[in-house]
C-alpha cells in the first residue's frame, strides 16, 4: 500500500455581500408607475364640484368674473345668488379687497366693476336704524 496521503484544503470562498438593490429599484418603479398612471392614464376629473371648494386664485376669478357680467346686465339678483356659492364669510370684504389688489396691479376694469358689485349688494342690505 501506498502511504502517501494526499492534503486537501479547501479554501474558504468569500461571501458575497448581498445588497438589497432590488428593494430599492422596485420602489423606484413603483413611484414611478404609479405617477404615470395617476397623471397620465386616469387623471382626476372634477365634475360637479361647488365654487366653494375653489383654491383661492380661482375663488378670484370667480368673483371678477360675476362682477363682470353684473357690469354688464345689472342682473344684481343673479351676482348675489352667483356670490353666495363661494360661501365667503363676508362677501362685500372680499370684493372689496380683490378690487384694492386688482387695482395695484393696475387691472382698473376689473376693479371698477368689483367694487361697482360690493356696493351694489351693500346697498341691497337693508340697515337697521335704532330709535
Amino acid at each position: 500500500m501506498n502511504d502517501q496521503t494526499q492534503e486537501l484544503r479547501i479554501t474558504p470562498q468569500p461571501e458575497e455581500k448581498s445588497h438589497h438593490w432590488y428593494l430599492l429599484t422596485g420602489i423606484i418603479i413603483g413611484i414611478a408607475a404609479g405617477l404615470i398612471i395617476t397623471w397620465l392614464l386616469f387623471p382626476v376629473v372634477y365634475q360637479d364640484t361647488s365654487p366653494a371648494s375653489l383654491s383661492p386664485a380661482y375663488k378670484e376669478i370667480y368673483r371678477s368674473t360675476i362682477a363682470q357680467v353684473y357690469a354688464a346686465t345689472g342682473n344684481l339678483e343673479r351676482a348675489a345668488s352667483r356670490l353666495a356659492l363661494l360661501e365667503d364669510e363676508d362677501v362685500i370684504y372680499a370684493l372689496g379687497a380683490q378690487a384694492q389688489r386688482a387695482l395695484a396691479d393696475g387691472q382698473e376694469k376689473e376693479a371698477r366693476a368689483l367694487a361697482l358689485l360690493a356696493s351694489e349688494i351693500q346697498a341691497a342690505i337693508p340697515t337697521e336704524t335704532s330709535e
